[in-house]
């Protein structure tokens, strides 16, 4: 059953939560006050950031609006693939994929990424069905850094926590 509306909360975390994907460490890879820099000057780095909401509803919803914000660290414009996957934790809302290319700018206020309901079949500005379990991996192309990553989320939407 689902709960009352109320307003908007963040969560927001340091791109700096991230970590190389698959491995354990990559020398490339820094976590700084700024984020999550791949200073390599040739190599892309793929990297997964996890959304920690907590308290959040079992199979999710509560998650309207999840985004990435990517910078370059050299001055040179890059392009960069994240995937976002949800799904539930108990697995009634089964992984859900979306894929975006991303132009990371010159500038080093970067670009926000964003995901709504709608990247997974859903409505724009409805609350995201499996946000529960959510992450961000990204394929950092080299010179170029994950600064912020933050959900926009109402605790009252989706299901009543089980």
């Amino acid at each position: 059953m689902a709960r009352s509306a109320t307003a908007s909360q963040y969560l927001t975390v340091s791109g700096s939560v991230c970590k190389p994907a698959g491995v354990s460490t990559n020398p490339d890879f820094v976590s700084k006050a700024t984020g999550g820099r791949n200073e390599s000057t040739t190599a892309g780095i793929f990297v997964i950031c996890p959304f920690n909401l907590s308290p959040v509803p079992s199979d999710g919803g509560a998650i309207i609006e999840m985004n990435v914000i990517l910078y370059s660290i050299d001055g040179t414009p890059r392009t960069s693939t994240c995937t976002t996957v949800i799904g539930s934790l108990n697995r009634y809302v089964p992984p859900t994929y979306s894929t975006k290319a991303i132009n990371v700018p010159a500038e080093s206020t970067g670009v926000v990424a964003a995901w709504t309901a709608g990247d997974f079949g859903g409505t724009t500005g409805a609350g995201i069905p499996g946000s529960a379990w959510t992450t961000v991996t990204c394929i950092l192309p080299p010179q170029t850094a994950i600064g912020l990553l933050y959900a926009r989320y109402n605790p009252n939407l989706g299901s009543d926590p089980q």
